[in-house]
């Protein structure tokens, strides 16, 4: 808590309002103009393409991600069983800091997200020919009325978010992951587009805020120059490597040494 006294009064307010009215602005320009269309072509869409979204949208379920990050945990734990005590207690204790921030922006994404459908209660694609994209039925529970925020692209936006926070260099690999991964939903006929960009914006905000928070208590970021939160470990891959021992270099050039001759 001490840290954090200090840090907030260095760090720049969260630019929640301009990110919350960008998104209102594009969510409502889907909906408006994708949506529709989308909603009458998704079942015109081939085949072969429909089968390869349904065989990676689940991807995105909560479970899936937890057991994602569990892996990654376990794996860790083991890599580290192998080094001295002090760079094991070094490494366990980032990476079970890293584990605990993706699993907290995923979870708070997931309960917001989860509140909202339940809460507005929009009727999915699978029913349009019913109820068309305007359709809203508060708090019905029902499946076909759970469209509105896509609770799997809120879970994928909150992954690849962190993931694109905690590795800077592959920031445009994960935000192309995260929108084809969210795009599955369109393509299967669970979701409007706008439903899909709303949970990706969740999700976005969601990896975002709690890295911020992270950083305002020391832990696994700290914020740039420009107030972005950037990872305390300048290299975060190197935690998984094993450590530079002087004594291998010298025997591995020992080895290739050409035998002496009298």
């Amino acid at each position: 808590m001490r840290r954090y006294a200090v840090r907030r009064t260095l760090r720049r307010p969260i630019p929640w309002i301009v990110y919350t009215l960008s998104a209102i602005n594009i969510v409502a320009i889907a909906l408006f103009i994708l949506d529709a269309p989308l909603g009458q072509g998704a079942k015109t869409l081939p085949p072969h393409l429909i089968a390869l979204a349904n065989a990676v949208t689940d991807l995105g379920r909560l479970v899936w991600v937890l057991v994602m990050v569990s892996a990654v945990l376990a794996a860790s734990v083991f890599a580290a069983a192998r080094l001295s005590d002090g760079r094991r207690r070094f490494r366990l204790s980032y990476v079970e800091r890293v584990a605990a921030y993706v699993a907290m922006s995923v979870l708070s994404a997931s309960i917001s997200v989860h509140i909202l459908k339940y809460a507005i209660g929009r009727a999915r694609p699978l029913v349009y020919d019913q109820y068309g994209i305007f359709s809203l039925h508060p708090f019905n529970g029902d499946f076909l009325f759970q469209s509105f925020p896509s609770a799997h692209s809120a879970h994928v936006g909150a992954l690849f978010a962190a993931l694109a926070l905690l590795f800077p260099r592959l920031r445009a690999l994960f935000i192309g992951l995260a929108l084809w991964l969210a795009a599955t939903r369109v393509i299967i006929g669970v979701h409007y587009p706008s439903d899909v960009i709303a949970g990706l914006a969740l999700g976005f905000w969601f990896g975002y805020a709690t890295a911020i928070v992270f950083s305002r208590f020391g832990l696994v970021f700290s914020l740039g120059l420009a107030g972005w939160p950037v990872p305390r470990l300048r290299h975060p891959g190197r935690i998984f490597r094993a450590p530079y021992r002087p004594g291998r270099a010298s025997e591995a050039a020992a080895k290739d040494r050409p035998p002496e001759t009298g």
